[in-house]
């Protein structure tokens, strides 16, 4: 049996290459579409995406994670499994298409109806892949998944800049969206074919839904309260408003997702594994906690001291509203991978009543930040989301705690050096900002060379456990990768 570290590196890497060629190709489309189009357009695919994206959890209804985390999963659970998503997803297109029309007067934007009945199909194109999904990612198949939605992404985004340069405003980024669900599907079926199943079992789906319940309630209560800031904004300010803030947030997702997102796809089968060894589970959790932080924090830190310039070269001159809206989200994302880490920790010992729980009780919270934001205006509302990230945080280690015997305080050892580095660098780089009357390019450039350099610097130079853990793992596997890549040419050619 492979260690943990083995396990998860090799995991790590494939789904690292997914999501930077997946990030890169998502930046470089969306900086045409930003330009090409307006706030508005932005704006009003958010409101139509906070009712599909929720209505999608229902969809899934947990069963995937609960697939996941099965050691044998018979055909039978597959079937029952496939034939659910696929009626589920036919009965919720059925609403979604029905309550079209009191959607588009909640957010008072005619228009939304006929949006939403579009969009609304990709929850059918795309429960006829969940089940793919879920066994590829329980067999720790990342490669496969990468070769499919990188083509898909790239394909669907062209679409939608052909359609955004002849004028199809917001209908550009549906065309977007439903080309890449569509693409996806036709090349997972492709390359991870299944038999087409008709067998319905009960007790199957009885298993499954124990688990899948609690998470469905949790993921829905999530998922909600993930998009409510969209709601909210798009409620009582106008679209353009949540257009800015929309880009922020996608602009920070494009940068951070490669690695927030590795960590949930990568950490959850990997670890379940070994949910029986509480001590290896722990250590795993404490390396992961420590090479997250390490490349995360420092992103964060340089995104937020440099977003003016950023946003204005990128994006151009007419988004510099959501400047605010992205330094105060980067203050909220130094929490975010924290909590991941430990509803990942939750969710392999099985205790999916704590998630619920700690779902409820930190959603209250957020409701109350959310009303009292409200009175402040649009960056009071958007600051509630840094004070509830914080609260949160709490929450998720106290029950992390409760199963891995992981407190706060030995998670922020973990984690600390990583933080006061990133500070460090941050202010440094302000005061270079300060200095520099330059253009926004250049500026960015020497200014994010020079913020890498300290970083690493003083990790190398103080020898912290960051810097150790790198040279002790990352970059043999990087080398093995490569190595493996320049044996392969040399033996096919052996006669």
């Amino acid at each position: 049996m492979k260690s943990l570290s083995d396990k998860f590196l090799n995991a790590i890497f494939w789904v690292v290459i997914d999501k930077l060629g997946g990030s890169l190709s998502n930046f470089l489309i969306t900086i045409v579409l930003a330009r090409l189009l307006l706030p508005e357009d932005f704006g009003l695919l958010a409101m139509v995406m906070v009712v599909v994206g929720i209505t999608a959890g229902l969809v899934d209804s947990g069963f995937s994670l609960a697939l996941i985390r099965e050691k044998h999963i018979s055909e039978l659970d597959k079937s029952t499994t496939f034939l659910f998503n696929v009626v589920a997803a036919l009965f919720l297109y059925g609403a979604l298409y029905a309550t079209a029309p009191m959607v588009a007067r909640f957010f008072e934007q005619p228009l939304l109806t006929d949006v939403l009945r579009v969009l609304g199909i990709t929850l059918i194109v795309d429960s006829l892949t969940l089940i793919q999904r879920a066994l590829l990612t329980q067999q720790i198949d990342f490669k496969t998944q990468t070769k499919v939605r990188i083509p898909a992404l790239i394909l669907g985004g062209l679409a939608g800049i052909t359609m955004a340069f002849y004028g199809f405003g917001v209908w550009s980024l549906v065309g977007q969206q439903l080309l890449r669900g569509g693409l996806t599907t036709v090349l997972l079926w492709k390359m991870f074919p299944l038999p087409v199943w008709n067998r319905f079992s009960r007790a199957s789906f009885n298993h499954f839904f124990s688990f899948g319940f609690k998470i469905l309630i949790s993921g829905l209560v999530g998922k909600f309260y993930e998009e409510i800031y969209k709601l909210v904004i798009g409620k009582f300010f106008a679209a353009a408003v949540l257009g800015f803030f929309t880009q922020a947030n996608n602009f920070l997702m494009i940068v951070v997702n490669p690695l927030s997102s590795t960590i949930l796809r990568v950490t959850y089968p990997v670890l379940a594994k070994l949910q029986d060894d509480d001590r290896q589970l722990k250590e795993g959790y404490r390396k992961l906690i420590t090479m997250t932080s390490f490349g995360l924090l420092p992103v964060l830190a340089g995104m937020g001291v440099l977003a003016k310039p950023a946003v204005s070269f990128i994006f151009g001159e007419k988004w510099l509203p959501s400047v605010p809206f992205l330094q105060m989200l980067c203050a909220a994302a130094l929490t975010n991978h924290l909590q991941y880490i430990n509803a990942n920790a939750i969710l392999v010992k099985g205790r999916s009543d704590y998630t619920l729980t700690l779902e409820i009780v930190d959603k209250v919270f957020i409701t109350l930040a959310i009303v009292i934001g409200l009175q402040i205006g649009i960056y009071g509302l958007v600051g509630s989301v840094v004070v509830s990230s914080y609260f949160n945080l709490f929450i998720y280690v106290y029950y992390a705690n409760k199963v891995i015997d992981y407190s706060l305080r030995e998670q922020f050892r973990d984690f600390s050096a990583s933080l006061w580095i990133s500070l460090v660098m941050g202010i440094f780089v302000y005061g270079l900002m300060q200095l520099l009357d330059w253009p926004d390019l250049p500026l960015l450039l020497l200014c994010s060379l020079a913020g890498a350099v300290i970083y690493f610097g003083i990790h190398f130079l103080i020898r912290t456990r960051e810097a150790a853990l790198v040279l002790e793992f990352l970059l043999p596997k990087v080398r093995q990768f490569f190595n493996k890549k320049a044996v392969a040419p040399a033996e096919g050619k052996q006669p």
